[in-house]
């Protein structure tokens, strides 16, 4: 089946995806858009560079929605299966990453936590790189349906689903002790799973999980009803006003 790549659509993955990042919950979001936008054989490169056009075209779009609250828009990268579509507040990531607890691990891999584009840059790489070498091992898998950062790939390759690299969970905003968990823990001996492995205060985890579904049921209405991507990005400036977002998506 050959899904749509249009503003539209993309509108419809990015409230699906990424609500608690466009209600100023979370720092940023990632998910992946279905299609095949890398060349499986050479005949079919125009094809594969057409869709990447397509969406490209349409991130700016969106981008142009949702600037004015704060919020950004990247892809970061190519994969087999789809595109990795980011969208983050790069302010409030920023801060996220210079704190100590995740700036030093994240300097140890070679990053540089002081330089926001450097990182995304670094951290775009390092995808490409995973995709690109993921897609030589694995078998051709289609992709359903966009997906969340929970489940980073639509496809069932366990290939294609090893490559995120484990400091992504910092530049996602999960708190920090959750990731370094996960890094030591390899993944392993977790206390619970949402939309992140916890490793440390389950309670405070299954709260913040509980404020995400409902933020997520709340914009999915609100698209629903009507409401625009740029009535749905909350401006810094306008957090504590319910006049610039769904009802109650904050509490």
């Amino acid at each position: 089946m050959t899904w749509p790549i249009d503003v539209q659509a993309l509108e419809q993955a990015i409230v699906r995806n990424c609500s608690p990042t466009l209600a100023a919950l979370k720092p940023a979001s990632l998910f992946t858009f279905p299609g095949s936008f890398t060349a499986q054989a050479p005949e079919n490169q125009s094809e594969a560079s057409a869709r990447r056009q397509a969406l490209l075209e349409a991130v700016k779009y969106c981008q142009r929605q949702v600037s004015n609250a704060g919020v950004a828009i990247r892809i970061l990268a190519w994969k087999r299966c789809g595109a990795l579509v980011y969208v983050h507040r790069p302010r409030e990531l920023a801060v996220h990453l210079a704190d100590r607890r995740a700036a030093h691990p994240l300097e140890r891999e070679g990053y540089r936590p002081g330089d926001l584009d450097a990182c995304l840059d670094e951290l775009s790489r390092r995808l490409q790189n995973r995709s690109s070498a993921g897609a030589k091992q694995g078998t051709k898998q289609s992709a359903k349906q966009a997906h969340d950062e929970s489940k980073p790939c639509p496809c069932s390759n366990r290939v294609c689903q090893s490559e995120f690299p484990h400091e992504i969970g910092f530049f996602l905003g999960y708190p920090y002790e959750d990731v370094i968990g996960f890094i030591k823990n390899r993944g392993q001996n977790y206390l619970e799973v949402g939309p992140w492995k916890v490793y440390a205060n389950q309670n405070q985890a299954r709260r913040t999980f509980a404020r995400y579904r409902r933020c997520a049921r709340i914009y999915a209405h609100a698209y629903r009803s009507g409401q625009s991507l740029h009535r749905l990005a909350v401006s810094p400036a306008a957090s504590g006003r319910n006049a610039t977002r769904p009802q109650h998506a904050q509490r």
